[in-house]
C-alpha cells in the first residue's frame, strides 16, 4: 500500500467521521440530547487522527513533494489547502469552547454548538472532495515509483513515531457509532443509512 493509498484510506475514515458529526447535529437542531460524549470523542480524533496524523503527513511530506514537481506553480493552492487545515482547527476549538456551556444546559452555547459543527463538516467534506478530485489525482499522475517510495518511506516514520493511528482513529469512530446508536436506535440507523445512499457510497 502506497502512501496515497493510505491517505485515501484515511479519507473514507474522515468522511464516515463526518457523517456521524452531521447526524448529532441533525439531533441537536431537533432538539434531542446527544451524549456530550459523541462531542468528546469528536475532539479526540480531530486532534489525534485528522491534524497530527492525517494532515501532518499530507503538509509536511506529500504537499511538499508535489510543490516540488509542480516548480511553484500551484503553491497558492498549497496554500489555500493549509489555511482550511487551519480553519478546521479553529472550528474545532470553537466547538471545543461551546461544548462547556453545552453540558451544563445552556442554550446559547447549544445552538453554537450547532452551528459551528454544520460548519465543520462543510468545510471538511469541500477540503476531502477538492484533495480526492484534483491533489491526490495531480500526485498519482506527476510522481514516480521512487518519488512515492521516498513518500512511504516518510510515512512509515511518521507511523512508527505515533503508533497504532488508524487503527485508534477507526476504534474513535465506532465508539461515536456505538453512543448515537445506543442513544437513537433506528432512527439514527435510518438516518445514516439515508445519508450514505443520498451520496451513493
Amino acid at each position: 500500500m502506497t502512501a496515497l493509498d493510505k491517505l485515501k484510506d484515511d479519507h473514507k475514515l474522515i468522511r464516515r467521521y463526518l457523517d456521524n458529526l452531521l447526524l448529532a447535529q441533525d439531533f441537536l437542531v431537533e432538539r434531542e440530547d446527544v451524549p456530550a460524549s459523541v462531542f468528546e470523542k469528536t475532539l479526540e480524533f480531530s486532534k489525534k487522527f485528522m491534524n497530527k496524523y492525517h494532515h501532518h503527513r499530507e503538509e509536511y511530506i506529500l504537499f511538499i513533494k508535489l510543490a516540488e514537481k509542480k516548480g511553484g506553480s500551484i503553491d497558492p493552492q498549497i496554500v489555500s489547502l493549509r489555511d482550511q487545515h487551519e480553519r478546521s482547527r479553529n472550528l474545532v476549538s470553537q466547538i471545543k469552547e461551546a461544548l462547556n456551556g453545552y453540558k451544563s444546559g445552556d442554550e446559547v452555547a447549544t445552538s453554537k454548538l450547532a452551528e459551528n459543527v454544520g460548519y465543520y463538516v462543510s468545510l471538511e467534506r469541500h477540503h476531502v472532495n477538492r484533495e480526492n478530485h484534483v491533489f491526490y489525482p495531480m500526485v498519482k499522475e506527476l510522481f514516480s515509483d521512487s518519488d512515492m517510495a521516498e513518500c512511504d518511506v516518510e510515512f512509515k516514520k511518521v507511523e512508527e513515531k505515533q503508533g497504532d493511528a488508524f487503527k485508534n482513529g477507526v476504534a474513535l469512530v465506532e465508539a461515536i457509532e456505538a453512543e448515537m446508536k445506543g442513544k437513537f436506535g433506528a432512527v439514527y440507523r435510518d438516518k445514516y443509512e439515508e445519508l450514505v445512499n443520498s451520496r451513493g457510497h
